[in-house]
């Protein structure tokens, strides 16, 4: 603090002490600049004092100091002016604010007459002096408090307004003491103005209303129907000058939210690619299923992608940040797989790990583990896994004590369970704790739209990891694609585009080039391999040949007027025949 930040209020002051005693007043700030005086000194107002060795011993003790003979005294001995003074007496006095020296208030006298003002009461004077300093420590903190305070509320408005909702702050009358900028922008207040009528009778009503509540209304502010939310809670106050805080969210920005939110959740399922009614089904299927921490089971043929849907479940689930580990049951040895699930302790059996090892439970604990091929595990293991179900506990091999996991299960399988069950392969316990949430993936063959949309996906993949440029397929090769069983489903079909793109690496994928790959490829008759029906349609060929230069101009992130140069014809040409076929851009 300064005293220079109060100079206006300390030059009055100055002014009324000169006034009231008739002595020239001057008052310095702890950097010995004058921050107000009277008499002669107004004139170096704002200027650094010079010969300030009294106003130096002030501040250095925290005493009064009277100077009875300027010049002359011990205190002056090292002043410019010394022996030379002007002054004909002296009086200052320091001051403080929380024991530190502010500056020092100083009584001037400069001829007899003032002289015998100034000492014919010293101890009046200095009590007079002290109050005065005081007077100016407690203006000094006034002011510090006002700046703080101001500081303060502007902090408080710039929070406020990072709300994204209405906040507004009302008295028990119902008028507003506070409101941000969502608040003006959702009731329609505008700076310039007063409040809409039915703002103010809102929130009279409101503050009428007892206790605290939440509701839902409905206004028309300037000429806009708005539904509102709204929550009142009562802030620290004393009757019956409460005061309240109100916080307005527009409905509809509180639904888009939640849509958004959803969506945000729901972008692990965009990974599975399809487009037929029964994948996305499925897929709005077990997202609803992933927002719990039910078992799920899901089932379908080799290749259908039963681990994508797991992954895609774990990552929509508030599990998402916790591990995700996968075990394949029938991959691992029958003798190694207890141990790989549970853990064991050291010298369990001969080989195992001096320290001991953590199960595949334990690494999960907090997240997700996926059993692949469940079907395929042994029965004694069975029983195992039906303990962790029943009791959210394992233990390790050679162990002897429960270790508790948190854990979702998701388990996998290509067979029919529930005929292993009925030929005692598989634990019926076991099967309905895993099938408590059951989900069939469809085999490809069934969804024939999913085929062609998941043929461009592989495409794009294969397009940026060989360095190709492939545009796509002929149609006789989608209908070939289209008519293939694909026993192997999605997993099939990858492999069969990743063996396709070792041999055709630019431009479109015709029968002519293909039917000899894919007659090695797949299991199909040389014979039953379809061929595309010539079509001698200029209109047919027109409409084909622009499609084709339109996706080859978005292939290569150019422009559609490009596709006009590709085909020899005018933009306007262009334009005209894309609305005559209806062609999508």
């Amino acid at each position: 603090m300064d005293l220079m930040d109060i100079q206006p209020v300390v030059q009055r002051i100055a002014d009324a002490i000169a006034a009231v005693l008739k002595i020239e007043v001057e008052i310095a700030n702890h950097q010995f600049i004058r921050v107000a005086g009277t008499g002669e000194q107004k004139i170096s107002i704002l200027h650094k004092m010079e010969g300030d060795l009294v106003y130096q011993s002030a501040i250095r003790t925290g005493q009064p100091v009277i100077i009875e003979n300027p010049g002359y005294e011990q205190v002056c001995e090292r002043c410019r002016f010394y022996e030379n003074c002007m002054e004909t007496g002296e009086i200052c006095a320091p001051i403080t604010y929380k024991d530190q020296a502010l500056g020092v208030i100083g009584l001037l006298a400069f001829d007899e007459k003032q002289r015998r003002r100034l000492f014919e009461n010293t101890e009046g004077i200095l009590t007079f002096l002290n109050k005065m300093a005081d007077l100016l420590s407690s203006k000094l903190h006034e002011h510090d408090m006002i700046r703080q305070l101001t500081r303060s509320s502007e902090k408080m408005d710039k929070i406020m307004n990072l709300f994204n909702q209405g906040i507004i702050v009302i008295n028990e009358r119902g008028c507003h003491q506070e409101i941000n900028l969502k608040a003006k922008m959702l009731l329609g207040i505008d700076d310039r103005s007063s409040l809409p009528i039915q703002v103010e009778k809102l929130l009279r009503d409101i503050v009428q209303k007892s206790g605290e509540f939440s509701q839902t209304i409905s206004l028309t502010i300037r000429k806009q129907e708005k539904t509102l939310f709204i929550i009142k809670q009562k802030l620290a106050g004393v009757e019956p000058y409460s005061e309240y805080l109100i916080s307005i969210q527009d409905v509809n920005e509180i639904r888009n939210l939640a849509e958004k939110a959803t969506e945000e959740q729901k972008k692990p399922f965009d990974q599975i690619i399809g487009v037929s009614p029964s994948i996305l089904e499925v897929k709005e299927y077990a997202f609803k299923v992933s927002q719990s921490n039910s078992t799920v089971l899901i089932q379908g043929e080799s290749g259908t992608g039963k681990e994508e849907f797991a992954k895609a479940i774990h990552k929509a689930s508030m599990r998402k940040e916790e591990p995700f580990i996968t075990v394949n049951c029938g991959a691992i040895p029958e003798n190694l797989l207890e141990s790989e699930l549970f853990g064991y302790e050291k010298g369990a059996f001969t080989g195992a790990n001096n320290k001991g090892k953590l199960g595949k439970f334990e690494l999960a604990n907090k997240g997700s583990i996926f059993l692949d091929e469940i079907g395929e595990m042994p029965q004694l293991l069975q029983v195992k896994l039906l303990r962790v179900l029943q009791e959210r506990e394992i233990e390790h091999l050679g162990g002897t004590h429960p270790i508790p996991v948190d854990v979702r299960i998701i388990a996998a399988t290509n067979k029919d369970l529930q005929e292993m069950v009925s030929k005692g392969d598989f634990r019926e316990d076991l099967y309905f704790r895993l099938n408590v949430i059951p989900i069939i993936i469809p085999p490809l063959r069934s969804r024939k739209e999913d085929i062609l949309a998941l043929s461009d996906h592989f495409i794009t993949i294969f397009n940026e990891l060989f360095q190709a440029n492939v545009l796509g397929m002929e149609i006789g090769v989608k209908e070939l694609m289209i008519n293939y069983p694909w026993k192997g489903n999605v997993r099939e079909l990858k492999n069969f585009i990743e063996y396709l793109f070792n041999f055709i690496t630019n431009g479109w994928i015709t029968m002519d080039e293909a039917e000899a790959l894919i007659h090695r490829k797949l299991s199909i008759n040389k014979e039953s391999i379809p061929r595309a029906t010539s079509s001698f349609s200029l209109v047919e060929m027109e409409k084909e040949m622009i499609k084709k230069a339109l996706k080859f101009v978005h292939y290569h992130n150019l422009n559609i007027e490009d596709a006009s140069d590709l085909l020899g014809i005018g933009r306007a040409t262009l334009f005209r025949k894309i609305n005559k076929y209806q062609i999508d851009t």
